[in-house]
């Protein structure tokens, strides 16, 4: 009985919490009779309430709210208000990145000016954008305070065009990235146009700044684990930047000299033969000794700007360090201050160009050649005319019946041999740096073509340590992976790099430029679509080239799934900065093969320096061998391990040369192949064969391919351009 009254009790509680309801009570007597009144109805229903049995739960569910009115009284208005909130903050973020280039140019626009200083012979000649001030410096004095405003001022103007390009990239990217999509096609494509524009927003950017910015570009334009849209669009930035007038040139060939060009040529051609990120090229006439010459020029605005350029890059650096401590690119910004004051000066290039001549002066033969240089000044050099073209301009090889296989592989032997062999390599071989022609007479190339290398500006050095225990982790990167092997690739990771096993993924992937292979990641043991992973690099598709499914592979593995992006920043963080040039060159030479479009398959770079690895592993060990028997005697320790090091050797250095010809043979086929079945599907057309089979219609379809997403990313920036500005 007590219980049955408890509940009653309770159930009314509840139906008076569930309509209680606030009263508003004024001070008029008529309201609080009208409230009284209201009050006592309640009282009576939550009698009736009381004494009428629960019922739980309720029979009929009650019937959902459904508004008439929009959730926003007024969308189109809301829209409006929300559109001018994101135009006014993006006009708020252009002028606060104004004011940081603005702050930062103005406290390092005083230290900048060593260009404008010193002796006559030091000083930078009138550039093409400082004739636009020709007329404002007439009607103001010569002083060091004109000179510093007006200095800052395109100062400014070049950092206010680099910041307005980054921040619009990352404006694009938040856009397409927030965006809903109906399907996963639909948010790729739209991803795809995205890194299009971007990149090609980027690109004109860098080429308006010049110089330093092209660097940069170059740079961009061969890492493999960025999208291809990036590395399609950075490719121009190889030799296809805008030259400097001959005028503003002359100038400074003069303070240089101590001559005109009438002086010291017989004649001179306008046009360019090609023009770089820090100089100009043009074919002239010695008046003295009637050789023909390729005169390297530096660009006036690249010295009068290059050390703005540095400060403001460091400026960047440590802001992005600061906003965002887990971003560290300091050591990119310490490598760029090092080393491009001596790119900047031609002597310096010289004498690295002798230094890898005399390094290759060893073989009796090679297809490399470097062109002499007659005279040089810091800012002026004179080159060997070579009359030659790009290496992946197949048109050009097939025209002189140079194999493009051949090509890629002399490449990666020639390379290999500078970094294992010599210890001395070129950091920069791009494929505007090199050039191929056909063999000259006297020539020590066994091919019937020679390979130019130009631009010896940026070299590094490596010891014999560092690259005799890079080359062990290649080869154990070549060996069937086993309990065993998987620990040797850690522990060289470890000697080379600094290198744990938290980050030994990535740094795998970095040096191969494919997806891990088997162990190298033990929270991820799928490889490409959850296939398994080889068990070395030997075991690779032999396709022509790295799969679109392992370079999407790659790139979600390291830059999309969460945390790995901190990994690579930390990767860069460690490793030693020659170790970082060491990367950069396996990029590149990578991107000189897959432009060739070669058949012989993947796996044949890899065999070509693992061969070199094994060799230079070999030397190393028998120094070792040798002062460990002065020290200690000779001993059957002492003994073991001279027979295994032998046996490395052989095993690897005779075993791959089989390899090696059977790569050939495999590169043949793949060609006789293509040529065949152009033939038949084209209706026994032997032109469309040939320009099959050497890689031409390849290269003319991906070329079309890259032009068509350039001029939709350009119309598309247009169409931004213009929407913004009406």
């Amino acid at each position: 009985m007590t219980g049955g009254i408890h509940r009653l009790v309770a159930n009314a509680r509840v139906a008076q919490h569930s309509l209680a309801l606030p009263v508003w009570v004024p001070h008029s007597k008529m309201h609080v009779r009208f409230a009284s009144h209201e009050a006592s109805e309640r009282r009576k229903t939550l009698g009736r309430l009381a004494l009428a049995p629960p019922r739980y739960p309720p029979k009929e569910a009650p019937e959902p709210i459904v508004f008439d009115e929009p959730a926003v009284p007024f969308p189109h208005r809301a829209a409006n208000q929300q559109a001018a909130f994101y135009r006014s903050s993006r006009v708020a973020s252009y002028v606060l990145a104004a004011a940081i280039v603005l702050g930062g140019t103005a406290y390092f626009g005083s230290h900048a000016l060593s260009a404008d200083d010193g002796s006559p012979k030091d000083r930078s000649p009138p550039s093409t954008l400082e004739s636009l001030y020709m007329e404002l410096k007439k009607g103001l004095s010569d002083s060091n305070a004109s000179q510093t405003a007006q200095f800052m001022v395109l100062a400014l103007k070049r950092s206010t065009i680099i910041i307005k390009a980054v921040a619009l990239c990352v404006l694009d990217y938040r856009r397409t990235l927030n965006a809903k999509y109906a399907s996963k096609e639909e948010e790729n494509e739209s991803l795809r146009e995205c890194h299009l524009r971007s990149a090609q927003r980027l690109l004109e950017a860098l080429q308006a700044n010049g110089g330093l910015y092209i660097k940069l570009g170059q740079h961009l334009s061969s890492v493999i684990l960025l999208p291809p849209e990036w590395t399609a669009t950075m490719r121009p930035l190889q030799d296809q930047n805008e030259p400097t007038p001959l005028p503003d040139l002359e100038i400074m060939f003069h303070n240089e000299t101590g001559k005109t060009f009438e002086e010291a040529f017989s004649w001179m051609d306008e046009k360019p033969l090609g023009v770089a990120s820090l100089a100009q090229v043009h074919r002239a006439c010695d008046r003295e000794t009637g050789q023909v010459l390729a005169v390297k020029m530096l660009h006036p605005n690249v010295e009068r700007f290059s050390d703005i350029d540095m400060r403001m890059v460091t400026i960047l650096v440590r802001w992005v360090k600061r906003m965002f401590p887990q971003f560290s690119f300091e050591w990119l910004a310490d490598e760029m201050n090092k080393n491009l004051p001596l790119e900047l000066d031609f002597r310096h290039e010289a004498g690295n160009s002798l230094r890898a001549q005399k390094d290759f002066a060893q073989y009796k033969s090679t297809c490399v050649y470097f062109p002499k240089v007659p005279w040089v000044h810091k800012r002026v050099m004179a080159m060997e005319f070579v009359n030659g073209h790009r290496p992946d301009d197949l048109v050009y090889l097939a025209e002189h019946k140079i194999d493009r296989n051949r090509v890629s592989q002399e490449l990666s032997r020639i390379f290999a041999q500078m970094l294992y062999m010599h210890g001395f390599f070129h950091a920069d071989p791009h494929g505007g740096n090199v050039l191929i022609r056909p063999r000259q007479p006297g020539s020590r190339s066994s091919e019937n073509f020679e390979i130019v290398l130009l631009d010896h500006g940026l070299y590094f050095a490596i010891d014999e340590e560092l690259r005799a225990n890079y080359a062990r982790f290649w080869l154990s990167l070549l060996s069937r992976t086993t309990p065993k092997v998987t620990q040797e690739r850690r522990k060289y990771a470890k000697l080379i790099g600094n290198i744990g096993d938290d980050l030994y993924p990535v740094l795998e992937s970095a040096i191969t430029g494919r997806s891990g292979l088997e162990g190298s990641d033990n929270n991820n043991p799928s490889g490409v679509k959850g296939r398994p992973r080889k068990s070395s690099l030997l075991d690779l598709d032999s396709n022509t080239s790295i799969s679109d499914e392992e370079k999407d592979h790659i790139r979600k593995t390291v830059l999309e799934k969460e945390g790995l992006l901190l990994d690579v920043m930390e990767l860069l963080r460690r490793v030693p900065r020659v170790m970082l040039m060491v990367l950069k060159i396996n990029d590149l030479t990578r991107g000189l093969d897959a432009h060739l479009h070669t058949t012989h398959g993947t796996a044949r770079p890899f065999i070509i320096t693992a061969r070199y690895c094994a060799l230079a592993a070999r030397r190393n060990d028998k120094e070792k061998l040798a002062q460990c028997r002065r020290e200690h005697g000779v001993s059957l320790h002492w003994l073991r391990d001279n027979i295994v090091s032998w046996w490395n050797y052989v095993y690897f250095n005779h075993g791959l040369m089989l390899l090696e010809r059977l790569s050939d043979i495999k590169a043949r086929i793949a060609k006789y192949t293509l040529y065949a079945c152009a033939m038949f599907s084209d209706g026994f057309d032997t032109r469309a064969a040939h320009l099959a089979a050497t890689g031409v219609s390849a290269q003319e379809h991906e070329e079309q391919r890259d032009r068509e997403a350039s001029e939709k990313a350009k119309r598309a920036l247009r169409s931004d351009a213009s929407s913004s500005t009406a």
